[in-house]
């Protein structure tokens, strides 16, 4: 077990359990276009960061493309295929346990700010967070400059945090911090993708109370 002071929670596929939502989003946009469906071992593989790198599987003219549209539909899809509560299995129960050790929890995400911010005061979960990090646009941009600026202004050094997230993204936004990573496979990612790493994979977020002293 490793005592971290700081925990940097990812959002999406790891706090929430969205990636059927996803998926289900982009095969409605491939539908539209007559195209062909993709499964979910494909949609793990072709995730990516920035995200106009995953369109780039599935559409051949992609920068040819209005990509401010295309986020536009791909969110519209994804918030008619979200469940009603899409916490992720035992997320709650984990907080609450990092929150009574003392330890400074932060999300950081490439999702809307206000997206982010709204879902966690819907599901009561924004007690348990010293901030939120996130974009005010809809292309899902790299992350990492805001973890780097957050670590600056709190003078988080590199063995004192742990990033916990469900994609290799994830995994190198926690290289260039200089901190350790998990990445759970209940998210955008599996096993397969995770072999390019070295981070420690779980397969339920109740492990990280073994992991996490």
């Amino acid at each position: 077990m490793k005592d971290y002071k700081v925990i940097i929670w990812d959002f999406n596929g790891t706090l929430i359990d969205d990636v059927n939502a996803a998926l289900e989003s982009v095969n409605d946009m491939l539908t539209r276009r007559n195209l062909p469906l993709i499964n979910m071992e494909q949609y793990a593989s072709y995730v990516d960061t920035p995200i106009i790198k995953f369109y780039e599987h599935i559409f051949d003219d992609i920068y040819s493309m209005d990509f401010g549209e295309i986020a536009v539909e791909f969110n519209e899809g994804y918030e008619n295929h979200l469940p009603e509560r899409p916490i992720m299995a035992d997320a709650e129960e984990v907080l609450e346990y990092f929150n009574s050790k003392g330890k400074l929890q932060t999300v950081i995400s490439a999702t809307h700010i206000d997206k982010v911010n709204n879902r966690l005061t819907e599901f009561g979960l924004n007690g348990y967070f010293d901030k939120i990090l996130a974009h005010n646009n809809l292309i899902a941009e790299d992350k990492t400059h805001l973890a780097v600026k957050y670590f600056a202004e709190k003078g988080i050094k590199p063995h004192e945090a742990v990033v916990i997230g469900d994609c290799v993204a994830d995994w190198q936004m926690a290289q260039t911090l200089g901190c350790d990573c998990i990445l759970t496979t209940q998210g955008h990612q599996s096993r397969k993708e995770f072999a390019k790493t070295t981070a420690t994979v779980i397969d339920s977020l109740s492990e990280l109370k073994s992991l996490i002293n």
